[in-house]
């Protein structure tokens, strides 16, 4: 038996099973929305992510699976904001009318709004704002009501008990917050360079600025910076005063070490998409948990 058919048998035996538990089938396009509705949901639903833990839901690639996937849901949630372009197709061609479709970035304070009209010269750009929120605590909890909101629409019989769900959840993030707060607190007012604009809400929240220029080292989303423009960036950190460079697995993490080596500074390589990979990171909380703690080690351990 072929890989891709092992494949498809674990998810028609997944199916069985959540048929017969009598759960929701709700899938999501990131991992740390999956882990927010299975916190909101509880045992009510059965929640997968399309996008498996470790992967760039801004350049997934659907495989065949995922078709079927869709064609068995309840519900469908995914971010918005262009960040999933693959999905809409993958939606369409699925043919499940039952389905209900959610977008979760309602009520989120977006940042980076291109000014004017932009088209592909620009490279990857959001035209509609900053999809990458996740490590913003307040967006987490805008993501979890719009969640409940959505869960309650495709099982109206259980509203109260996803409204329960994220009341409780709500009171475990106002405590995290806090001690998140008070581990960064000695940073506040640290200049932090990040390779993508990953890291724009996470720098806001918390009181990073992020000089600009050069604003990040790529020098259009979704390029891999030149050698001229490495050149700049360095040059520009130094006159900001920058101390963490700040990157992901999904980019040349060799670009950003060369730049957080010649700056004299640490470098995060952190996966915003890993939750289920490390054992630390194993629901949205201790995602952003995770995060909070990697960055105070960084500039802590290097003499701030």
């Amino acid at each position: 038996m072929t890989k891709k058919s092992l494949s498809l048998a674990a998810v028609l035996l997944l199916a069985a099973a959540s048929a017969r538990a009598g759960k929701m089938r709700v899938l999501t396009t990131t991992v740390y929305t999956a882990s927010l509705a299975k916190t909101i949901g509880g045992d009510k639903v059965s929640v997968e992510s399309l996008v498996p833990p470790g992967f760039n839901a801004d350049n997934y690639s659907p495989r065949p699976q995922d078709l079927f996937k869709i064609h068995k849901a309840k519900l469908f949630m995914m971010i918005g904001l262009n960040l999933e372009d693959w999905a809409r197709d993958l939606v369409s061609a699925a043919n499940n009318p039952d389905l209900v479709e959610a977008e979760l970035y309602h009520g989120i304070k977006l940042l980076d709004k291109p000014a004017g009209s932009v088209d592909f010269s620009f490279g990857d750009i959001h035209p509609f704002g900053n999809p990458h929120f996740q490590t913003d605590p307040e967006a987490g909890r805008i993501l979890a009501k719009n969640i409940a909101e959505a869960l309650g629409v495709a099982d109206p019989a259980d509203k109260d008990l996803f409204a329960k769900n994220l009341a409780d959840f709500e009171a475990k993030l106002t405590v995290a917050e806090k001690g998140w707060k008070e581990k960064l607190a000695p940073y506040k007012g640290t200049s932090i360079l990040t390779y993508h604009e990953s890291w724009d809400y996470f720098a806001e929240y918390f009181g990073f600025p992020i000089p600009v220029p050069p604003k990040t080292i790529e020098e259009k989303p979704g390029f891999v910076p030149s050698p001229r423009r490495v050149e700049e960036v360095i040059r520009l950190a130094k006159d900001k005063n920058v101390k963490l460079i700040v990157t992901e697995p999904y980019y040349d993490v060799s670009i950003a070490q060369t730049i957080a080596d010649r700056l004299g500074v640490p470098m995060l390589n952190f996966d915003l998409y890993g939750i289920g990979l490390d054992p630390k990171e194993t629901d949205y909380i201790s995602m952003v948990d995770d995060v909070v703690s990697q960055v105070a080690q960084k500039l802590g351990g290097h003499g701030h």
